[in-house]
């Protein structure tokens, strides 16, 4: 039988539906007879129906087998049929191979074209791999390289090697970026918001084209916050220079009029009062339009009627024209229902159980959804520090206006295990071996033991602290130390622990207080035989004694993360009593004062500003050994960077001693590279005084540098610091390498 006529033509003349009698398939000669069948739809005993038959050939290319289907029909009776479909297969892939490659990492380009031997390959693909291949050539600043793929002649088993011919053609940078339209800034004001930069001594040049096609966006941000809402970018064009190696990237730009604020109102809403709206709106009449306070103004309208509980209300803002240039803002609120929340589940936490992190929330099921709470309870489970990230979902609930919500967690590791060591200036070499976990048992609880040493000191302490005891916010911990200090007029050993109580005072955000019992066995002992030192008189003492004291802590934490915050602010308060009606062989009475600011600027950079202030006395009839009076430098509690450990103190006749009252004052610019990566600049400022009325802020040594922090998972915060003391007989730079939390 002789097939003439495509398949659709034969219905379309036919004035009855004939039958399909026969089916035959030719030109396949890897795909089975039967797949092709199966795909197209068509049986035996069919009725010959064109919608069918366009159905069954998308189906048939939709396997990605094909180049060409196409189907034909030719009667066999008045009431029968004989259908043909003749297809093209698309080639089967032997082996990828790139001719003149040149700058083409060619295991790269294998990876990312994902074209394996066996596999059948379309035009289309085909076409999109060049198109790869070409981009990969573009990060090589290669703009200019050409790919063409050439199939080669089948082997025995039907393959087909498949070659792409590659020129990569000269290294193109970008040589002038210059733009059309723009009257109300200058080209190099533009360009300054632009990641794409010119060739230059200074910058490479490199034209990264996902890269390019954002600067769009950042264009179009500038006129939009300079009041200028209308501004877009058309388009841009590229040509080569003279030189043949760099571009010349023309941008055109549609700057539109010059536009002012003018009057706001808000309409369409009952449940927040006028006040608090015109309150919470960001823009000023008279200012220049500039499109962040608008959207400050919807975020901060969204949040007044989602913390009532309107979770599906919409805030439009309608701008129309108002005097000259003004634009009138009027903000249309249509409430909606009121939303609780129905239930809320936990996703992502492998390990830390449920309890750990509900207990952390400020909303509950039953609740009106309320959004700052919301983000209350996102800060107090991102602040656990267990957590890369924390996400909350919503889930309608049908036939309700009620929510679920998801909280979505990321865990992170906790667990810290390891030995390092370290050089200081003043210390010398230094190391550490360590295991804790902050997350134990997944329960939130922590523990830790660890041994530190270097040539003054060796520290050997065991702690552990349950945060939550019988699932109530009180925290419950115990510790046990020994410590050995080698200074220049004495040794010291220290041998004891520690039980300790705290919980959150209920109606104060944020603050916390605490009470902690010490009990630890002093021994003193490689005395100077100086007589007229300082410390001479600890040789009058009986060693050793026992120290017998509780410590009251009162703080306020609002910081945005534990680890390298950005916003929020910690302050503590701690006074500490030892002896008197404690008992014990030692008295004294010790107040610390601890305030840290953290100010975001722009972009990733943070300022942070931070006071310590210490104050030590007599108490119950006794006074205070010399060694708890305050010596500063080096880096911790009371570091001051650029001077050694120990190394500031308080003049007491004509040697110097530890000092009753200490200052330190500390200002760094901070960058966070990511989140786990942090470089900075500060300057840090401390004396030691012999009484609180004699501290003067003129008379501080005074410290300078830069320094960097990294958090390191299984080894907590590594920082290095490299700073200049300015004041003192030995003015110089200073090392100060550190590990833990506090900086």
């Amino acid at each position: 039988m002789k097939y003439l006529l495509p398949v659709i033509l034969v219905a379309a003349l036919s004035s009855r539906a004939a039958v399909v009698e026969r089916i035959e398939i030719e030109g396949n000669s890897y795909v089975s007879d039967s797949l092709i069948v199966r795909a197209l739809g068509l049986r035996i005993g069919d009725e010959l129906n064109p919608v069918v038959i366009g159905t069954g050939i998308r189906s048939l290319y939709d396997l990605e087998y094909f180049q060409e289907v196409a189907v034909y029909s030719d009667s066999i009776s008045p009431e029968t049929v004989g259908v043909l479909v003749h297809i093209l297969e698309n080639p089967i892939v032997g082996e990828v191979i790139f001719e003149n490659p040149g700058e083409l990492d060619e295991d790269k380009a294998r990876d990312s074209l994902m074209i394996f031997p066996g596999q059948t390959l379309s035009a289309s693909r085909v076409a999109a791999s060049e198109a790869i291949i070409r981009q990969l050539y573009a990060e090589k600043n290669r703009h200019m390289a050409t790919v063409e793929a050439r199939w080669g002649e089948p082997d025995s088993q039907g393959r087909q090697d498949i070659t792409f011919v590659c020129d990569g053609g000269p290294d193109i940078r970008v040589g002038e970026i210059i733009f059309d339209g723009n009257l109300a800034f200058t080209d190099r004001e533009l360009r300054g918001r632009m990641k794409t930069r010119q060739d230059s001594f200074w910058r490479s040049g490199k034209l990264k084209e996902d890269e390019f096609a954002l600067d769009a966006g950042r264009i179009e941000d500038h006129y939009h916050q300079n009041g200028y809402p209308d501004a877009r970018v058309l388009g841009s064009s590229r040509e080569m220079m003279e030189d043949g190696r760099h571009l010349r990237i023309t941008i055109d730009v549609f700057e539109g009029s010059f536009r002012s604020f003018g009057q706001v109102s808000f309409s369409g809403g009952a449940s927040v009062p006028d006040s608090l709206l015109y309150r919470a709106s960001r823009i000023t009449g008279g200012e220049h339009y500039d499109i962040r306070d608008l959207e400050k103004t919807l975020e901060n309208v969204y949040t007044l009627y989602q913390d009532k509980g309107y979770f599906y209300a919409v805030v439009e803002p309608s701008v129309t024209s108002g005097a000259g240039d003004a634009l009138d803002i009027s903000f249309v609120i249509t409430e909606g229902e009121r939303a609780h929340i129905r239930r809320i589940d936990i996703t992502g936490n492998t390990r830390t159980c449920d309890n750990v992190i509900r207990r952390e929330l400020t909303v509950y099921p039953g609740d009106l959804f309320q959004r700052t709470a919301l983000m209350r309870s996102m800060r107090n489970i991102f602040y656990l520090n267990y957590f890369n990230d924390v996400v909350p979902d919503f889930r309608p609930v049908a036939e309700s206006q009620d929510v679920d919500l998801v909280m979505q967690v990321d865990e992170k590791t906790t667990g810290r295990a390891g030995l390092g060591a370290g050089y200081s200036g003043s210390d010398g070499m230094s190391g550490y071996v360590e295991y804790g976990e902050e997350n134990f048992r997944g329960m939130g609880q922590s523990i830790s033991a660890a041994y530190q040493f270097s040539k003054s000191t060796q520290n050997v302490q065991l702690s552990f602290t349950e945060p939550w005891f019988m699932d109530t916010p009180l925290t419950l911990g115990a510790q046990l130390y020994r410590t050995a200090s080698n200074y220049s007029e004495y040794d010291r050993l220290k041998t004891g622990g520690s039980i300790l109580v705290g919980r959150p005072i209920p109606g104060l955000d944020y603050v916390r207080a605490s009470i902690r019992y010490s009990l630890e066995k002093v021994d003193v002992y490689n005395v100077t035989s100086d007589s007229t030192s300082y410390y001479y008189d600890l040789l009058d003492t009986d060693w050793p004694r026992w120290e017998s004291s509780v410590r009251y802590s009162f703080s306020r934490d609002s910081r945005d993360r534990q680890n390298f915050p950005g916003e929020g602010s910690m302050n503590s308060l701690t006074m500490q009593y030892a002896g008197g009606p404690l008992g014990g062989d030692i008295g004294y009475q010790k107040y610390l004062l601890d305030s840290q600011w953290f100010v975001p600027l722009w972009w990733k950079f943070f300022l942070t500003l931070r006071a310590r202030a210490g104050y030590v006395a007599g108490f119950g009839g006794e006074q205070p050994p010399a060694y708890e009076f305050f010596q500063l430098g080096g880096t911790g509690f009371y570091g001051v960077r650029g001077y050694g450990e120990n190394t500031i103190a308080a003049t007491e006749g004509y040697e110097t001693v530890g000092g009753r009252s200490m200052l330190i004052l500390t200002a760094e610019y901070r960058f966070r590279i990511i989140d786990q990566l942090q470089l900075s600049l500060f300057a840090d400022a401390g004396n030691t005084w012999n009484r609180w009325a004699t501290i003067d802020l003129s008379d501080m040594n005074r410290g300078a540098g830069m320094g960097v922090r990294v958090e390191v998972p299984m080894l907590g915060i590594l920082g290095l610091d490299y700073a200049y003391g300015f004041d003192g007989p030995d003015r110089g730079w200073e090392p100060h390498f550190q590990i833990g939390t506090s900086f």
